[in-house]
């Protein structure tokens, strides 16, 4: 098995002070070492120890997809969802599909099943794909919903999964340079597959947006509560997302950030960043103050150490740090090489959003 090298120390795991921190390692390491294999369990003590560091930024790049999808489909979060789905699963079926509509497959999904999916009321689904339709991004039938006729060639589409493609190989940067992570291992692959390294590259990219949106459907009951959670933690403690030390120094599971390292997040930048109907979010932020997930300081919003120490959350980021890699792996292993992340840019970095 390859070595793993980071700057940190894994074995102030075991010394974990919050008992509810310990006790989900405790049982996020046993669930590892059932299957017997050591590389299993020693990768879930990677995960553990690079916890917070790997969910800052992979917040970061949900965010950034958030904010790319809203421009898309005039802030209908619903439907942009449905179509990232869509464009996803068009892309696992055939990966040229992304590049071409000529090579989409006429397969529709159900209203049902989108909706199923989504955790959404069939008439609210029905409405956000009706939505779709009317932009011309998909054919809505009897039978289902499918990507429009020539929806791949739009300008607007190829806009977004340019942008897709560019915030991936930000944070494979992120993960893999500044974060040190060690590299998936590079196995022999066709050589046809690196002239679609680029769809493979965006795909991982609505994978990852789609993981966001799964991953956290049980911890929130709607989506404004997710993004007002992601955006005001990002916003609170990016300096230290970004932070040559800080990074690591607040890297692994039990090291949470104290307060006195959080910038508060106004409630005016949320509205103007993302795409959130401001009534709607200040009714949400206000239950959350309620709950005392979220307080007021020097007039903006930060996150309290209750809820990033929740013991829920950190299981269910566990989890989707796991499948985050699984995410990486099959991309690797269907072709795209990691040896010079940054030549893999069409246009270059893209910056966090604004906070």
């Amino acid at each position: 098995m390859q070595s793993l090298r980071f700057p940190w120390s894994l074995t102030h795991i075991a010394r974990m002070p919050h008992p509810d921190i310990s006790r989900v390692a405790d049982e996020f390491l046993a669930a590892g070492g059932e299957t017997g294999k050591q590389g299993g369990a020693m990768a879930r003590r990677h995960t553990l120890a690079t916890y917070r560091l790997v969910i800052r930024l992979l917040t970061e790049m949900q965010l950034q997809g958030v904010v790319a999808l809203a421009r898309l489909v005039d802030q209908d979060y619903l439907g942009g969802n449905a179509l990232v789905a869509l464009l996803a699963e068009a892309g696992r079926l055939r990966p040229k599909a992304l590049e071409s509509s000529d090579c989409l497959l006429d397969r529709p999904i159900t209203i049902r099943a989108m909706a199923r999916s989504f955790h959404r009321p069939y008439e609210t689904m029905r409405r956000a794909l009706h939505r779709l339709s009317e932009l011309g991004l998909v054919d809505l039938g009897e039978d289902g919903v499918v990507l429009g006729r020539g929806v791949v060639e739009k300008p607007e589409i190829r806009a977004y999964l340019s942008q897709m493609h560019d915030i991936m190989v930000t944070f494979l940067e992120d993960l893999f340079v500044f974060a040190r992570l060690p590299f998936p291992e590079t196995p022999r692959f066709d050589p046809a597959m690196a002239n679609h390294r680029q769809s493979l590259i965006t795909l991982a990219a609505l994978d990852l947006h789609l993981l966001s949106v799964e991953g956290m459907q049980g911890i929130f009951s709607d989506w404004t509560g997710l993004l007002l959670a992601a955006a005001i933690t990002a916003g609170n403690i990016r300096h230290v997302t970004y932070h040559p030390q800080l990074a690591f120094t607040y890297a692994a599971a039990d090291s949470i950030p104290p307060m006195a390292l959080r910038r508060p997040v106004l409630f005016k930048t949320l509205c103007d960043t993302l795409p959130l109907c401001p009534t709607t979010a200040w009714r949400r932020i206000t239950v959350m103050k309620m709950l005392g997930s979220i307080r007021t300081i020097d007039g903006g919003l930060i996150l309290d150490s209750k809820w990033l120490g929740h013991p829920m959350l950190i299981a269910n980021a566990c989890e989707r740090i796991e499948r985050m890699h699984a995410i990486i792996n099959r991309m690797v292993q269907s072709g795209v090489a990691l040896d010079a992340i940054g030549d893999l840019y069409i246009r270059g970095r893209v910056d966090p959003i604004d906070l």
